[in-house]
């Protein structure tokens, strides 16, 4: 299925459930798919994890791909998309030992990192920090990702039938 007529469906599904419907609507944001781990997808929804960062070797999404205001569909690894929250800022940063520091400094209690998530990145060459606004813990819809990309931004308001990354099961 193409991406555009799963957002359609997506969208069809969503308004079947009260709080879906209520938080998706008839937006016309741009949106992305943000597939997390454990613990941070619960940190999120306790509200403990307020900023989502995604560290990568090359400048790929959500690297200057996210603005503010863009919805962030949460999808369990392995599972359903069970939330979603609200990008209320965005910060993209090439990454040298001092921006990494600076980094760990003024974001490890929003990001909710210890020092092995720092030492983990520790050869990232950027970074993307995304304010977590209004994070929503929705009844899970399930969804088909066929690649292993962790973050995918979805072409929901094209027609174009490129892409096919998500399927609705």
């Amino acid at each position: 299925m193409k991406i555009g007529m799963a957002w359609q469906q997506f969208l069809e599904t969503a308004r079947s459930h009260e709080e879906w419907s209520a938080f998706v609507g008839e937006s016309k944001r741009n949106v992305h798919l943000a597939v997390m781990i454990e613990p941070f997808l619960s940190y999120i929804f306790e509200g403990q994890k307020t900023i989502e960062s995604r560290f990568s070797s090359h400048a790929i999404a959500p690297y200057r791909q996210i603005k503010v205001g863009d919805l962030v569909l949460l999808k369990r690894t392995g599972g359903p998309v069970v939330g979603a929250f609200i990008a209320s800022s965005v910060e993209f940063v090439e990454l040298h030992d001092r921006e990494l520091d600076r980094l760990r400094r003024d974001y490890s209690t929003a990001i909710c990192a210890d020092e092995e998530f720092w030492q983990a990145r520790s050869d990232k060459r950027y970074a993307t920090l995304i304010g977590v606004n209004n994070p929503v813990e929705l009844p899970p819809l399930p969804i088909a990702k066929a690649d292993r990309r962790g973050w995918v931004p979805l072409d929901v308001h094209s027609t174009s039938n490129e892409h096919e990354q998500l399927t609705l099961i």
